[in-house]
């Protein structure tokens, strides 16, 4: 047993030299460290040699986020982020973003970041407006005047339980008919966006569709299921853009290699239905990994800015690149209301290809990515910080990705088994 304890003890020795010689390799290098404010994302770093240390900061608040390693090797393998100079900025490379996030140098923390909020009912508020205010980037889109949505600050010193306080920050954000804007308590989440009339009956449609397709099968933990709509039609369902990655793993190239198997399957199909009218999104790049296997050479199909303190970011092109095998036969995208937020953006891409229809009802509105901070009572509050626009400029927020061919959800047709807008496709692709 001696014996044994000691080689445990030797390991761990052994283990804790291994680590910090590679900290001495992967160590933010001089030009990386201090403290820098991100254009847009209401972020601070303070990049150590040890630790780098995430502060959420506005004009009247700051709170941290979070402490990593600064390990970059670590960081990297683990949350797929990395860090390097680009110039005089910054700059944070992240799985799941399609833009880079740059930085700025600044001389020192905010005071605030060592004089944290009351929990009040009026500094939650203050800090809600605030943030909204300076990052929020479409409340003319929803004709919500935010500015007198001031009005509703509880005064200082008043007092008020959590539903009252959670009622004063609802009114503050209704009209805003946007999935990504949400404050989440821990026991529940609460959204101004509007559901679709036949939200209650919604899996009902759903489960309609996937027991009219045939062998229909999941290849992978990656939300894909695929099978025949017709002995010649392939047919996908997308259940969502956010795949089951080991550590170390790409999502987007876990992705890829599973619907490369779905496309082998379904290689002799005349053509493809991709169902993505229940998938409430993910990540971006996954959109962008399975929307590749449909064109043969790379192709711009959307660009994407940042709201800062001061305006937005330059605008982000972001490129569709082509995967192999490449699908060429006809395609139909089928959307709903509850196609959300990355399937949007699977949706906005394909819809630049020329072999694709998309077809169904436009998508819920949501493009931008959610830009999410903590409210000094421990809330978290969530809302869209982008704009998204399609290369020709026209812009989805709130109206949906419209669809080339309308075909509306028939719920009673659905509740009777007949899913309207997976038959319209079929037929499309039987008349081509």
């Amino acid at each position: 047993m001696r014996r044994i304890l000691g080689w445990i003890a030797g390991i761990a020795i052994l283990a804790v030299a291994v680590l910090g010689i590679s900290w001495v390799k992967y160590a933010p290098s001089q030009d990386l460290r201090g403290v820098w404010k991100t254009d847009g994302y209401g972020l601070m770093l303070d990049v150590g040699a040890l630790t780098i240390d995430v502060y959420e900061v506005s004009d009247i608040h700051c709170t941290k986020d979070q402490t990593i390693p600064a390990h970059m090797w670590i960081v990297d393998f683990l949350e797929g982020v990395t860090l390097y100079r680009e110039d005089a900025q910054l700059v944070l490379a992240a799985e799941g973003t399609l833009n880079p996030i740059t930085a700025d140098p600044v001389a020192a923390l905010p005071d605030s970041c060592d004089a944290p909020l009351p929990n009040t009912p009026t500094a939650v508020f203050d800090v809600m407006w605030e943030v909204m205010n300076t990052h929020y980037s479409h409340f003319d889109t929803h004709g919500v005047d935010w500015d007198a949505r001031r009005a509703l600050r509880p005064e200082p010193g008043s007092q008020m339980d959590d539903a009252a306080l959670m009622a004063v920050l609802q009114e503050a954000l209704t009209g805003l008919d946007d999935g990504h804007t949400f404050i989440a308590t821990g026991d529940s989440i609460w959204s101004p966006s509007v559901r679709p009339d036949w939200h209650d009956v919604r899996h009902v449609v759903r489960d309609t569709t996937l027991a009219s397709v045939s062998d229909l099968s999941a290849p992978s933990d990656t939300g894909l299921r695929v099978g025949w709509a017709t002995p010649d039609i392939g047919y996908v369902y997308i259940e969502h853009m956010d795949p089951e990655t080991g550590l170390g793993q790409s999502a987007a190239t876990v992705a890829a290699a599973s619907f490369q198997q779905v496309l082998d399957y379904l290689a002799d199909a005349k053509g493809i239905i991709l169902d993505v009218r229940y998938n409430p999104g993910g990540s971006d790049d996954i959109s962008l990994a399975y929307a590749g296997f449909f064109t043969d050479e790379p192709l711009p199909v959307l660009t994407k800015t940042t709201r800062t303190e001061t305006g937005y970011t330059a605008p982000h092109t972001a490129i569709l690149e082509p995967q192999q095998p490449t699908f060429d036969q006809p395609v139909v995208v089928l959307t709903t209301p509850y196609t959300g937020s990355a399937a949007e953006i699977f949706a906005m891409s394909m819809r630049e290809l020329p072999n694709v229809t998309v077809m169904g009802e436009p998508t819920s509105g949501g493009l931008s990515d959610i830009m999410s901070i903590e409210l000094p009572n421990g809330w978290e509050l969530g809302f869209s910080h982008q704009i998204y626009l399609a290369m020709d400029g026209a812009g989805f927020e709130r109206v949906g990705v419209p669809p080339d061919v309308d075909v509306p959800v028939d719920v009673s047709a659905a509740q009777a088994g007949d899913d309207t807008i997976l038959s319209a496709a079929i037929a499309r692709l039987d008349g081509q």
